[in-house]
């Protein structure tokens, strides 16, 4: 059975990228499936998942 399980809040540096970075990593540690989806602006999620093999991040994107 699929669980959903969203992490938001509207207040800046709360940390809610890295809950959810930590939460997908800790399941899939565990041999379940993730999908993360970042629906943040900035997508440091995205980033951080694949920053080994993308460019240098733009220090600001409009």
């Amino acid at each position: 059975m699929a669980k959903i399980v969203t992490v938001t809040t509207q207040k800046g540096g709360a940390g809610k990228t890295t809950l959810a970075l930590l939460l997908a990593t800790g399941e899939a540690l565990r041999g379940k499936r993730v999908l993360l989806v970042d629906l943040d602006q900035q997508g440091d999620a995205s980033y951080s998942l694949v920053s080994d093999y993308a460019p240098a991040k733009p220090a600001m994107s409009y």
